[in-house]
C-alpha cells in the first residue's frame, strides 16, 4: 500500500503536468515573438518536415503560408474542394519569415498555386512596417519564388483590417493599391483584398468576421476569404 501522502502527492503532481505543459508552450511562443531571427520558428519548420515524412507528397498543391492567421484557418479544403491544400502558418511569421524559409516551407511541394496571407505581425508584434517597406519585403517574395524556378502562381492578400487596430487602416488602403499595381505587372501574381467583404456600410471592419479578440477572423470570416481565393483559382490563378 502507499502512503497517504505519498498518493496526494503523485496527483497533485499529475494534475500540475498540463499546466507546466503550457507554460513552456507559451514561454516558447514569448521567446519566438521577441526574438527577430526568422529562425524563430525553426521548430515549426521542422515540424512540417516530419509530418511530410509520414504522408504521400501531393502533386501541385496550393500552399498555404503566413503566420498566425494561416494557422487559425480551418476547412479551406472543403471550399477548394478540386484542390489539394497544405496550409503552412508559422507563429506570428512575417514576410521576412517566409521568404527565409522559401525554399523547405513553399518551394519543396511544387505548388501549383502559393497563397500568402499576412497577419498583424507585419505592423505589430515583430514589426512596425511602413507602406514601402511592406511592398519592399513583398517584392522580395516574388523575387525568391522566382528564384526558386517556380512557374506556379501567386495570391497575395491585402493585410485585414480589423476592429481592434483602426490606426492600420489606412496604411492598408494604400498597400492594396499598392498590391493592385504589382500584380497588373506580373500574370503569375494576383492580389486579393477581402476588405470589402468583411465591412459594414461605412467600410469598418464588421465584428461579426472576427474574434472577440477584434484581430483573429472568426469560421464566418475564413468563409469570406475562402470563397474569394475559389473565386480567383477558378479565373486561372492556378497552372495545374
Amino acid at each position: 500500500m502507499f502512503a497517504w501522502h505519498t498518493i496526494r502527492t503523485f496527483c497533485v503532481v499529475m494534475l500540475c503536468l498540463p499546466l507546466l505543459h503550457l507554460g513552456i508552450v507559451v514561454s516558447r511562443d514569448v521567446a519566438a515573438k521577441l526574438d527577430s531571427s526568422p529562425d524563430a520558428w525553426l521548430h515549426e519548420v521542422e515540424a512540417y518536415a516530419r509530418l511530410d515524412q509520414g504522408m504521400t507528397m501531393p502533386e501541385n498543391p496550393v500552399v498555404v503560408v503566413g503566420g498566425r492567421r494561416v494557422k487559425q484557418w480551418e476547412g479551406l479544403h472543403n471550399i477548394l474542394a478540386a484542390e489539394t491544400v497544405l496550409m503552412r502558418g508559422m507563429g506570428d511569421a512575417t514576410i521576412e519569415d517566409i521568404n527565409h524559409h522559401y525554399k523547405r516551407l513553399v518551394a519543396y511541394y511544387r505548388p501549383s498555386t502559393v497563397v500568402f496571407l499576412p497577419s498583424d505581425s507585419e505592423f505589430h508584434i515583430r514589426d512596425s512596417k511602413s507602406e514601402q517597406e511592406y511592398m519592399r519585403a513583398i517584392r522580395a517574395l516574388a523575387e525568391t519564388d522566382t528564384q526558386h524556378g517556380g512557374n506556379w502562381s501567386l495570391i497575395l492578400f491585402v493585410p485585414i483590417k480589423t476592429p481592434l487596430r483602426p490606426s492600420d487602416h489606412g496604411k492598408i488602403d494604400i498597400i492594396a493599391q499598392e498590391l493592385q499595381a504589382f500584380s497588373t505587372d506580373d500574370e503569375r501574381i494576383a492580389a486579393i483584398d477581402a476588405n470589402p467583404l468583411l465591412a459594414l456600410a461605412d467600410g469598418a471592419p464588421n465584428p461579426a468576421y472576427f474574434r472577440p479578440d477584434g484581430s483573429g477572423l472568426n469560421e464566418a470570416g475564413y468563409v469570406r476569404l475562402g470563397l474569394l481565393l475559389d473565386d480567383a483559382l477558378a479565373e486561372g490563378f492556378s497552372t495545374r
